[in-house]
């Protein structure tokens, strides 16, 4: 089981939500601890300061999760499997670094992954490969909390075709780090500026699920370690590949594809490619794209 530690006050996380007032009120009394691999000092469930387990540092506002992970593991405050939540993100980003609109509610956490040296995936294809690692890690542990969500190429999360969520991986020197934020209070509208085209969103919350960001995440990291290791040591790629088509959303379906903010085509969505591409039939023509967005139309 992971291991919260709060790197700010229990009142001042407990403040910021209703879902955050009632986490940090089951988890207490926190007991504030003066810990040489973490400055300044912390505060742990008081009893649980001494279990050793794949912690979850929990912060109030900041740039993003992602963010404050690297500076954490740069400093070496962090290991692997440890992972970081932030209350709110005050500049989130998602694919191609676009704004990832962060309300205090949700959940924005950021997850420090082993190096990936003998690992099934080809180093040719991390890049395509390593955000359908971490989608299906999460739709197998949504699934596992009795919530049906699939995989929306590259790295998006849909529950009942409504975004719920999406990935970001970023990698430096071999280190990685897997960002993933879930819709939980709220659902930010997502729409393309100028068009028709749109992606509707949902929350946990909205469709009845009374979970807060931190009882989402210590389960996701809890069985996602163990599907983490089954996916990266101990099944060929081709099985993982049809394990993320067997969730993969539209699949067989007709969608839009957006290229470049501006070009728009029809295809039907035949499956993701071994290396991560996303195979697509286009009038009568087969082909895999590697970048583009997945949309319906109004």
């Amino acid at each position: 089981m992971t291991l919260p530690v709060l790197m700010m006050p229990p009142e001042q996380i407990a403040k910021r939500h209703r879902l955050w007032m009632k986490e940090i009120a089951v988890l207490g009394p926190w007991e504030q601890i003066d810990r040489q691999d973490f400055s300044p000092a912390v505060w742990y469930p008081s009893a649980e300061s001494t279990r050793r387990a794949p912690r979850v540092l929990i912060w109030d506002q900041y740039s993003s999760s992602m963010n404050l992970a690297w500076e954490l593991l740069n400093r070496r405050e962090i290991h692997t499997w440890d992972s970081v939540i932030v209350t709110e993100q005050t500049a989130g980003r998602g694919q191609f670094r676009r704004n990832w609109v962060s309300p205090v509610g949700n959940l924005y956490a950021s997850w420090v992954w082993p190096e990936l040296s003998g690992s099934n995936i080809s180093n040719s294809y991390q890049e395509n490969l390593l955000p359908l690692v971490a989608a299906y890690i999460v739709v197998r542990g949504l699934e596992l909390l009795g919530i049906d969500v699939q995989i929306k190429w590259p790295n998006d999360l849909l529950y009942k075709n409504r975004k719920i969520g999406g990935i970001l991986i970023e990698q430096r020197d071999r280190k990685i780090i897997a960002g993933i934020g879930i819709n939980m209070a709220s659902a930010p509208s997502l729409q393309t500026a100028g068009t028709k085209i749109f992606m509707p969103a949902t929350g946990l919350s909205a469709e009845g699920f009374d979970l807060s960001p931190l009882k989402v995440w210590s389960h996701l990291v809890d069985s996602g370690i163990h599907c983490f290791r089954m996916l990266i040591n101990q099944i060929h790629a081709s099985e993982f590949i049809h394990l993320v088509n067997s969730g993969l959303a539209w699949r067989g379906k007709h969608v839009h594809i957006l290229k470049n903010e501006e070009e728009i085509c029809s295809a039907i969505i035949i499956g993701v490619a071994e290396n991560g591409g996303l195979l697509i039939k286009r009038n009568t023509q087969t082909e895999v794209i590697y970048s583009g967005r997945i949309l319906t139309v109004e």
